[in-house]
């Protein structure tokens, strides 16, 4: 395994203009400083990246999750044929991200990965959404995990988020059988072209969902464990029928960690909200 390349830390924007620190500070926008012993450190970019971020985006590194065990960085060509679609004229490797790309008849797209699955671990993607035209309908956009033996009604996924571009929140839930779902949300700030890192962790006795680094919710519930064998996989969802803008769906990077390690931090929180959904379909 290759290790991925790390950007450089750009410069700041301001009104679509890259400026330096003397001109931040002649524009009258504040500049990080070195923080004492003391201070708090806090990241340039609380809730958001638009570009590429100046502080870590995963959680694996906050909780300590150890190297991963499987990945994709996007950063070696050709692109891999590991990565699957029902339509794989569309799916590509752009600028060192996994770029999935919708016209505006296009419906939906499901792509997935062919080499990875596990029942237990952990899963963590830097995602984002880019409409290319608002002259329609937006499209919706999904990382999810999905059971291999199929996902009947939608029965026995996680989806870790899925939004319409200017949505105040990213939602996702965990469903099993028997209609049970356990549901979840974070406000996040979900224009068009702002990163976010969504990762779960599912183990014999709980699923924890993390959002830019923070665990969200934990879910200890049996009702909640299906204890299947999950496989990752990214959705652009629209009517067929319908005018959609065109989009682009991108991931920075995709990884799997294994329990091995255990988490560096507490994961403590609150659980996820139950209600029945419904499986007939």
């Amino acid at each position: 395994m290759t290790t991925p390349r790390r950007r450089p830390a750009l410069p700041s924007l301001l009104g679509g203009v890259l400026l330096t620190g003397a001109a931040l500070a002649a524009a009258g926008v504040s500049t990080p400083t070195a923080p004492t012993a003391d201070a708090e450190v806090r990241p340039a970019f609380a809730d958001t990246c638009i570009g590429y971020c100046q502080h870590p985006t995963n959680a694996a590194k906050v909780f300590k999750w150890g190297l991963e065990a499987w990945e994709d960085e996007f950063e070696v060509d050709p692109f891999s044929s590991r990565w699957q679609s029902d339509k794989p004229k569309q799916i590509g490797q752009q600028n060192g991200m996994l770029t999935i790309k919708a016209a505006a008849d296009t419906g939906s797209i499901t792509v997935w990965p062919d080499d990875q699955a596990a029942k237990y671990g952990r899963w963590e993607a830097r995602v984002r959404a880019v409409e290319k035209k608002t002259d329609g309908q937006p499209y919706r956009f999904t990382w999810q995990l999905v059971p291999t033996g199929g996902d009947h009604c939608g029965g026995s996924q996680v989806t870790l988020a899925t939004y319409v571009p200017g949505d105040a929140r990213a939602r996702g839930h965990v469903r099993t059988l028997d209609n049970h779902e356990f549901r979840f949300s974070r406000k996040r700030d979900l224009r068009s072209r702002a990163w976010h890192t969504y990762a779960v962790e599912i183990t014999p006795d709980h699923i924890s969902w993390f959002v830019d680094t923070k665990v969200m919710r934990t879910e200890r519930r049996p009702e909640a464990l299906a204890a299947v064998k999950y496989r990752p996989q990214f959705v652009i969802s629209g009517d067929p029928s319908a005018h959609m803008n065109e989009s682009w769906m991108q991931m920075d990077w995709v990884r799997y960690y294994t329990l091995k390690r255990p988490n560096a931090k507490s994961i403590d929180v609150k659980q996820m909200w139950q209600r029945t959904y419904d499986g007939a379909c």
